[in-house]
Formats: structure tokens, C-alpha cells, sequence
């Protein structure tokens, strides 16, 4: 490492937690520092809340990392920014990252990532309800009348993010409604019709309208885990890349062992309407929220997955 890379001091605080004002803030702070990083406004959140891409490179390979589908996994949201960060530091100090050239990869690829996809869901597992939410009373119901939205993972109206891709969604409600998940709730539930929740319909809408996407990794928690087909759809190179990054993580490919897991999911819409590798990625292992002590055990082996996926 050169002496001016000693010097460098992180933006991305992998000690605190990760909320929406901490996500916003960051990324300002990210383009002031590195003037080739982008940011774009996909969308909004239910509630107002910006749902925030960042683009890195200009080449004509390009890729997509996704975190935060589910509120209380938002330490997806922390691995991605610090990985962005760690990438464009490599590149001012002209220092290899995990092996690859950062100037190459950014003349010749481009990855774009969707930090925190759900940035209300994210603000009530870390901040509470908070005194002016306006959905409040409505938030309290589905959450079987608690204040405690530690465990949440839906969005503000009670749909989770993952389940509310057009991949299968007819079979999706009818598993739905036999496990008695017929309403908006924590968890579980994929809303009305595919696309309904502005949060997904602003990412599939960027997919499509980019056209040429060639990958999508989906970053969750926990379990240690790659899922990486949708039933019997396996798009060229994805075995192949599966396997890299399982043996860079040391995650197993497996494939959902629930039903209700198996359909409207952001990686089975994009395999499905793409016929493009798509990864599901469970990091680390515990109850979720993950504590941000997690953290550093967790983030090598994600960074040099998603390296290799940009390289490959």
C-alpha cells in the first residue's frame, strides 16, 4: 500500500448502523471525493424516500448488485457501499483490488449498485416508527399491534420487496394463500399484483430500460448460501460463475428449501425475462438484523465475489 493510501480515511463507518440520513449522507460525500462516481434517482420509496443507484465505469460489460430488499438485512446496504468505496479508493491509488486492475474495470465494465432498495422498511428496524410516520396506526396493525419493528422486513405497506417480481406470481399467491398470507404483514406477503410496490416497479424499470444488463446479484442475510437458477432456467456462464463465487465465499449453492420462497423474487424475474446469470447471495450466518460486529468477516469474502462477477 502507498503512503497516501496509509492516509486515506474510510467514509463508509462499517460501526454504525446504516439508515436512510447515513445512506444519503454517504453517498454525497462519495461524489465530492471521486468525481467518476455517479449517482442516480431511480425512484421513490412509498413514503418518499429516494431509491439511490450508484454507477461506477463506462464499459460495455455491465452488472447490478442489489441490497436491502428486506428492512432488517440492512447490512447488505453497508457491505455495498463499502465495497464501492474500496473499489474507487483502489483506483486514485493505483492499487490492485483482489487481483483486478481498477482502471481496466472501469474503462471496460460498468456496475451499478442499488444500495438500500428499501429505505423505509430500513428506518423501522433501526429508528422505530419515528413521531411523524403517517402511516403509523397502519404500520402498528400489521405488526400484530407491536411497536417493536426489529424483525420487520416488508416495505411500509406491509409487502415484502422479494416477492413482488413477476416471476411466477400467480403460483406465488396461491402458496401465499394456503399458508394463510392473504394481507399486508412483517413478512412474507407479495402484494397485489406484480410490480405494485414502486420500490421494485423503479429497479425493473431501469433493468429494461438499460436493456443490456449481463448479471444481477441480489445481496441478503444470512445463511451462507448462493441461489443461482429459477427452476429449470440456467442461463449460459451461470454454473460456471456460481461455482467461482462459491469457492471465493465459501457459501453452498442450494436451491430454496420453502415454497413460498421459490417465486417472485428479484434474481428468478431477472433469469426468467433475461435468460442472464442472476445470484441470490445470503451472507453470513445468525438471526436477523446481523450486528455490524459481523461485519469484517463477512466483507472479503462478498467483495471478491462481486469482483469476480464484474470481471466475468
Amino acid at each position: 500500500m502507498n503512503k497516501k493510501a496509509l492516509g486515506y480515511k474510510n467514509i463508509i463507518n462499517i460501526n454504525r448502523p446504516m439508515d436512510y440520513a447515513c445512506l444519503e449522507e454517504n453517498i454525497a460525500d462519495l461524489k465530492l471525493r471521486f468525481k467518476f462516481l455517479e449517482n442516480i434517482i431511480i425512484g421513490e420509496s412509498y413514503l418518499g424516500r429516494n431509491i439511490n443507484l450508484i454507477k461506477i465505469g463506462s464499459g460495455p460489460h455491465k452488472v447490478i448488485y442489489i441490497g436491502s430488499h428486506h428492512a432488517s438485512e440492512w447490512l447488505t446496504s453497508v457491505l455495498l457501499m463499502r465495497f464501492a468505496e474500496d473499489f474507487c479508493k483502489s483506483y486514485i491509488f493505483s492499487e490492485r483490488l483482489y487481483g483486478y486492475d481498477p482502471e481496466y474495470i472501469l474503462h471496460t465494465r460498468t456496475f451499478y449498485i442499488v444500495p438500500m432498495l428499501n429505505p423505509d422498511g430500513v428506518e423501522l428496524v433501526i429508528n422505530g416508527l419515528g413521531e411523524y410516520n403517517p402511516v403509523r396506526s397502519r404500520l402498528i396493525q400489521m405488526n400484530n399491534n407491536s411497536g417493536d419493528f426489529s424483525r420487520w422486513q416488508a416495505n411500509a405497506r406491509g409487502v415484502d420487496l422479494n416477492h413482488n417480481y413477476d416471476a411466477d406470481f400467480d403460483l406465488l399467491r396461491e402458496i401465499e394463500t394456503a399458508a394463510g398470507i392473504t394481507e399486508p404483514c412483517a413478512t412474507r406477503y407479495g402484494g397485489e399484483y406484480p410490480e405494485s410496490e414502486p420500490e421494485v416497479a423503479s429497479l425493473a424499470s431501469f433493468i429494461r430500460d438499460e436493456g443490456d444488463i449481463s448479471l444481477l446479484a441480489a445481496l441478503h442475510t444470512q445463511g451462507e448460501v448462493i441461489y443461482w437458477n429459477y427452476k429449470n432456467i440456467i442461463p449460459p456462464k451461470a454454473k460456471i460463475l456460481a461455482n467461482l463465487i462459491a469457492k471465493a465465499t465459501g457459501y453452498k449453492l442450494e436451491q430454496p428449501d420453502e415454497e413460498i420462497a421459490s417465486y417472485g423474487g428479484c434474481k428468478d424475474w431477472f433469469i426468467s425475462q433475461f435468460n442472464r446469470p442472476g445470484f441470490t447471495l445470503e451472507c453470513g450466518k445468525g438471526v436477523n438484523p446481523l450486528p455490524l460486529s459481523d461485519f469484517v468477516k463477512i466483507y472479503n469474502y462478498i467483495a471478491e465475489a462481486l469482483m469476480l462477477l464484474v470481471m466475468n
